[in-house]
């Protein structure tokens, strides 16, 4: 092959390769149409400062007063933020696919002779933008519209008409409680089962009626997220001006809940009606109605909210070790991160074993016993094993184990009047030999 035929293939297969980097590779063909889609709009949702709404024969006005997005017709009521957000980020990113005249200046075809929504959207510039949103297109994922007066018909994403397809009751704010749940401090509720109060302390939640007790934080946020996050089916009036109608005279079920910002809120239940139940909060004239599960929630049992954790067992606070079974005393201490043996004797100064030593009293118990027992607290006077833990602070927390009563035992914490049920494993675990403990 000749040299200069040689350097001409080379030449040849690097454009090759530019070609395919640059143009083939990034995913468009070369033959591919260009997008010809725009923006139906150039408004961020900060510039918009009101909306109107039309569908069905009825209009709803919102506005943005105070950077919170409110009704003002047909009725004076806070709005879904949700809804608002998600109606108003279509809004600012709406894009026109396409658009074309009308077949015959025909508009019914489109669902656009009578539009199943217009929007008329308020810019505080003073500007007004107006949308009318028919049928879907078929493959419901477009829409067809006419933007600001347009003679063409525009396809948008069906995104938008389905958030603008709202009613009054959509788009109306039905939060029961009104607030998140960091936003609260305590909850007391007042249901058939009797009643019960949490509150939170330091960022950790407590049972504080009708025992003093810890709360386990994984059923208490279970509780107030379902809580917070519950909304109203409907709203049934403006006003309880009748409250014996709705049975709210002689309410029987509550929750109040107090604010980190002050202040307190109740919601009292009233008859049940259908599927629900009527309700009102003390804060809003409305007269609401609630579902099945909301009513439910505050019927939950305290029991069921109280820590099953019967020691927390901070690893990283912990100094020392004190274990007594069947078979061995051990007490261990930490040095240097390491965990030392310093008795018994013959095994002193050997690296302990933290998973014999303290991996099972990461056990959790199945029930809380407040009033134990003759058999229990005989039990508990003779303990198969007796554990002490002392932290960086010098506080020792001494716990007792009690004998196998069949697959359970029983726990007490010295200072605390209840008692644990526990799996029996947490007494097998703890019962090693002298040789088991060291690592």
């Amino acid at each position: 092959m000749k040299r200069n035929t040689l350097i001409l293939l080379l030449v040849a297969a690097v454009a090759a390769t530019a070609v395919y980097f640059l143009e083939v590779k990034p995913g468009k063909s070369r033959d591919e149409a260009p997008d010809k889609s725009r923006s139906a709009f150039k408004f961020s949702r900060e510039e918009i400062a009101g909306i109107s709404l039309t569908r069905g024969g009825q209009t709803i006005n919102l506005e943005n007063q105070n950077n919170k997005w409110v009704i003002t017709q047909p009725v004076s009521a806070a709005a879904d933020e949700s809804a608002l957000n998600s109606l108003i980020g279509d809004l600012v990113s709406a894009r026109i696919e396409t658009e074309f005249p009308p077949s015959g200046n025909d508009l019914k075809q489109y669902g656009l002779a009578e539009p199943a929504v217009k929007l008329e959207v308020k810019l505080k510039s003073g500007q007004t933008h107006r949308v009318e949103l028919g049928a879907k297109a078929p493959g419901d994922v477009s829409a067809y519209a006419k933007i600001d007066g347009a003679q063409n018909i525009g396809l948008v994403s069906a995104g938008l008409l389905n958030n603008a397809d709202k009613s009054l009751n959509d788009l109306r704010d039905r939060s029961v409680l009104g607030a998140t749940q960091y936003e609260l401090n305590s909850i007391r509720i007042a249901g058939e089962g009797g009643s019960f109060e949490i509150e939170k302390k330091e960022s950790e939640w407590n049972i504080k009626t009708p025992v003093e007790a810890p709360a386990d934080e994984g059923q208490v946020n279970s509780l107030l997220a379902d809580l917070t996050g519950a909304k109203a089916t409907e709203v049934v009036s403006e006003n309880a001006d009748d409250p014996a109608k709705y049975g709210l005279d002689k309410s029987k079920n509550s929750i109040t809940v107090k604010l980190a910002t002050g202040g307190e809120r109740t919601i009292n239940i009233g008859s049940k009606v259908d599927d629900g139940y009527y309700a009102k909060a003390s804060d809003r004239p409305q007269v609401i109605k609630v579902d099945q599960a909301f009513y439910d929630k505050l019927n939950t049992k305290p029991a069921t909210l109280r820590s099953k954790q019967f020691v927390k067992l901070n690893r990283e606070d912990l100094t020392k070790v004190y274990i007594k079974n069947p078979n061995v005393t051990l007490v261990a201490e930490k040095k240097d991160d390491k965990w030392m043996i310093v008795e018994p004797a013959d095994k002193k100064d050997k690296e302990a074993s933290t998973f014999k030593i303290l991996t099972p009293l990461e056990s959790q118990a199945t029930e809380v016993i407040d009033k134990p027992t003759a058999a229990i607290a005989a039990k508990l006077a003779k303990p198969a094993a007796e554990v002490r833990l002392t932290d960086k602070n010098g506080k020792t927390t001494t716990l007792k184990i009690s004998s196998a009563d069949g697959e359970n035992v029983y726990v007490k914490v010295d200072g605390r009047p209840e008692i644990y049920k526990v799996g029996k494993v947490l007494l097998d675990g703890l019962s090693f030999k002298a040789d088991e403990a060291v690592n």
